[in-house]
C-alpha cells in the first residue's frame, strides 16, 4: 500500500511540494523562499514547452508501475511538438525510462502520465526526472518498499510442568517488511516420543495479520492429562521457518507403601504393631495421608506425610486387639494411591464348652449336682470364669447368678467343671437364685466362648416318689399310664390350682388332661405345653403369661411345636392338630404337595378348622 509522503520539483523556477495521500502534487511558495532544492530549470523561450506541475507517488511495492503524472503549458504563440521522458536512476545511473511525444497550441495546456516498468528494482530510495526537452525539466524521488518479510522466535517459558496441568507455548512473528502481510504459523508436539511429528500431532493453522514492522504474539495451551512423564519435543513452525524446544512433564507427587511388615501372630489383647516405608516416587514434593485399618474392632488410625520428589520416610502404627475375634485378620497400610495389606493371626484361647450333666427333673429341697467339660480349643493358654445359669424369670435366657469357677487352661487342655446347688421355693436373701416355682426351666454351663444347655422341671418335694428321675417314693403325681386330675397337673406345673390360674394357663392344662396318658414315664411336671415349646426350642416371640396364639407361628414351626408336644403321650387321640400331610392322606389318599391348588386350599381350611 502507499503511504503518506511529499516530495519537491523546482518548476520554472518554482519550488512545488507535492502530498497527495502519498501522491506529489501542487505548487508551493514563490521565487526566493528558502527550502530545499532537488533541481534547477533554465527559463524557456516564449513558445517552449512548460512542466508546471508534478504527481507522482513516494513509496511503491516491489513489482508496481511508477505513475509520474505531468502537468504541461504552452505559453508561446505557436504550437509545438516536443518529447516527454521520465527516467529512474539510482546512484549507480539510469535504471529505467519511458517516453512520449507532446503536441500542444499557442496558449495550451494539457497532463499526462507516464508509467515507468520498474520490475527490475530492488526495495530502496531512487530519484527520478521528467524532461521535456532542452527547454524545461523537473525531478523527484521515489521509495520502492520492502515486502513482508517475517521472522519466529520462541518465546516459551516455564515448560516444566506436572503431569495434569497445563503448558504454554508462545512465539513472536514479526514483520521485517515495509507494509502488512499475512503468515501461517502452527504447533506440534511428538506425543508418541518417535522421533517425527505426525499430522495428528500438528494443532490447527493460525493465519496472523501482521503491519510491516509490528510483532504479534501467539500462544497455544498444552493440556499434560494423557502425556506419560517425561521429556516431548515441540517445534512452532511459520511459512518459512520454524523453532524447537523441549516440553518436560513431571510425575506428581505419588507415594507407594514399601517394606510394610506386621507380625504374623499375636495374642488377642496384645497391641498389634506394623510399620511401612513411604516413598514419594513423583518428581514434585506433596502431601498424603497415610491411613492404618483393621478388622472390625480396630479403630483406623492415620498420619500427615509431607516429601520431596523421590524422598521416603517409615511410619508406624499399633492397634490393640482386644476386641478382635480370633482368626486371621488383615491390616492395611493405605495411602491414596497404594495399598499394603499384612495378614496377622490373632490367637486366643477358646474354651470349649461340652457334655453337659445335670438332672431333668428336680424335687424342692434337694441337691442338684451340674457339671461340663471345658476344652481350650484355642491356640494360647487363658484364663475365664465359667458359670452356671438358669432362666429363673422365664424368658428362656438363662441369668448368670454369681456361681462361677476361674478355670486356666494350655492350648488343647481340659478340664470339668461342677456346680452343686440347692433349689428351694423360699425366697432368701442368702441364696443367689431367684426362688423357682414348679415349672420348667432351661439352665446351662457357660464360658465366655461357648455353652451348653439343658432343660429340668422342678416337682414339689411330694412328688419325688412318683416315678420321677430322682427317685421313687409314693406321691400325688401320675404317670405310667394313669390319669392325673386337672388339679394334679396344675399343682405340679405351676404349685396351685387348677381354679387358681388363668384362663390361658386352664385352657393350656386342659390341653394336658386331654392328651394323657404321659409317654415314657413322664411325669406332669415334666410335659411342655405348646407355648413353653415354641418359646424353649423353636425361639417363638411369647412372653410368659400372654396369651397364646398357636396359629400365629409359621406352618413350618406349628407342625415341629406339634409333633413335640404330640411325642409327650402315648395316646394321639384328643386334640392333636393334624398337620397338611396327614390331612391330605387321610381325604385324598397323597401328600399335599401332590394336591391341586384347590385340594391344597380345602386342606388348609381343614388344618385351620382344628383351631376353632
Amino acid at each position: 500500500m502507499s503511504t503518506s509522503g511529499y516530495g519537491l520539483v523546482l518548476v520554472g523556477g518554482v519550488l512545488v511540494l507535492l502530498v497527495v495521500g502519498g501522491v506529489t502534487t501542487g505548487l508551493v511558495g514563490s521565487t526566493g523562499e528558502t527550502g530545499p532544492t532537488l533541481a534547477s530549470e533554465s527559463p524557456g523561450s516564449g513558445d517552449a514547452l512548460t512542466v508546471t506541475g508534478v504527481e507522482s507517488p513516494s513509496e511503491i511495492r516491489p513489482g508496481d508501475s511508477l505513475r509520474v503524472r505531468v502537468r504541461l503549458e504552452n505559453s508561446g504563440d505557436r504550437g509545438i511538438t516536443e518529447p516527454l521522458t521520465v527516467r529512474v536512476r539510482d546512484e549507480d545511473g539510469m535504471v529505467s525510462e519511458t517516453s512520449t511525444t507532446v503536441k500542444l497550441g499557442p496558449d495550451e495546456s494539457t497532463a499526462t502520465t507516464l508509467v515507468v516498468d520498474t520490475e527490475t528494482l530492488k526495495p530502496g530510495q531512487y530519484t527520478y526526472e521528467v524532461d521535456s526537452g532542452a527547454n524545461s525539466a523537473a525531478t523527484g524521488a521515489v521509495a520502492v518498499l520492502h515486502p513482508p518479510a517475517f521472522s519466529l522466535s520462541d518465546e516459551s517459558s516455564g515448560l516444566v510442568v506436572v503431569k495434569g496441568a497445563s503448558a504454554t507455548l508462545t512465539a513472536n512473528v514479526t514483520n521485517t517488511g515495509d507494509y502488512r502481510g499475512l503468515q501461517r504459523v502452527h504447533f506440534a508436539i511428538d506425543r508418541d516420543r518417535n522421533g517425527s511429528v505426525s499430522a495428528a500431532e500438528t494443532t490447527d493453522e493460525r493465519v496472523l495479520s501482521i503491519a510491516g514492522g509490528q510483532q504479534q504474539t501467539v500462544e497455544e495451551r498444552v493440556e499434560t492429562t494423557e502425556l506419560e512423564p517425561g521429556q516431548y519435543e515441540y517445534r512452532i513452525a511459520s511459512e518459512n521457518e520454524s523453532v524447537s524446544g523441549t516440553l518436560i512433564v513431571q510425575r506428581p507427587a505419588t507415594f507407594n507403601v514399601l517394606n510394610a511388615s506386621a507380625p504374623t501372630r499375636v495374642t488377642r489383647g496384645d497391641p498389634v504393631t506394623a510399620s511401612a516405608t513411604i516413598e514419594n516416587v513423583g518428581d514434585v514434593d506433596g502431601t498424603t495421608t497415610v491411613e492404618f485399618s483393621g478388622p472390625n474392632g480396630t479403630e483406623p488410625m492415620t498420619r500427615t506425610v509431607t516429601l520431596d520428589g523421590g524422598e521416603s520416610t517409615n511410619v508406624s502404627f499399633t492397634a490393640s486387639t482386644a476386641n478382635v475375634s480370633r482368626d486371621t485378620h488383615n491390616y492395611t497400610t493405605s495411602t491414596e494411591t497404594d495399598t499394603a495389606t499384612d495378614a496377622v493371626r490373632v490367637e486366643s484361647s477358646y474354651f470349649e464348652v461340652s457334655r453337659l450333666e445335670g438332672p431333668s427333673v428336680l424335687y424342692v429341697g434337694e441337691t442338684a449336682v451340674f457339671s461340663a467339660r471345658v476344652t481350650n480349643v484355642g491356640n494360647v493358654t487363658g484364663t475365664q470364669s465359667v458359670e452356671h445359669r438358669i432362666d429363673s424369670d422365664g424368658d428362656d435366657r438363662p441369668e448368670a447368678y454369681g456361681v462361677e469357677e476361674s478355670v486356666t487352661l494350655k492350648p488343647g487342655e481340659q478340664t470339668r467343671v461342677r456346680f452343686e446347688l440347692e433349689y428351694t421355693l423360699i425366697d432368701d436373701t442368702d441364696y443367689p437364685v431367684e426362688p423357682l416355682k414348679l415349672e420348667t426351666y432351661v439352665y446351662g454351663i457357660y464360658s465366655a466362648d461357648t455353652r451348653a444347655s439343658s432343660a429340668l422341671s422342678v416337682k414339689p418335694a411330694w412328688a419325688s416318689g412318683s416315678g420321677g428321675s430322682n427317685g421313687g417314693g409314693d406321691g400325688s403325681s401320675v404317670s405310667n399310664g394313669e390319669k392325673a386330675s386337672l388339679d394334679e397337673i396344675t399343682q405340679d406345673k405351676y404349685g396351685y390350682y387348677y381354679h387358681e390360674v388363668s384362663g390361658e394357663t386352664q385352657r393350656q392344662v386342659r390341653e394336658i388332661y386331654d392328651r394323657q396318658p404321659f409317654a415314657d414315664g413322664l411325669v406332669a411336671v415334666e410335659v411342655r405345653t405348646r407355648e413353653q415349646i415354641a418359646r424353649q426350642d423353636y425361639g417363638a416371640d411369647i412372653e410368659p403369661g400372654d396369651e397364646f396364639d398357636f396359629t400365629a407361628l409359621d406352618i413350618e414351626t406349628q407342625q415341629r411345636v406339634e409333633a413335640d408336644f404330640d411325642a409327650q403321650f402315648e395316646s394321639e387321640s384328643g386334640d392333636r392338630i393334624e398337620s397338611w400331610d396327614e390331612l391330605a392322606q387321610a381325604e385324598y389318599g397323597t401328600s399335599y404337595e401332590n394336591l391341586s391348588d384347590t385340594r391344597q386350599s380345602s386342606v388348609r381350611a381343614a388344618y385351620q378348622e382344628q383351631f376353632d
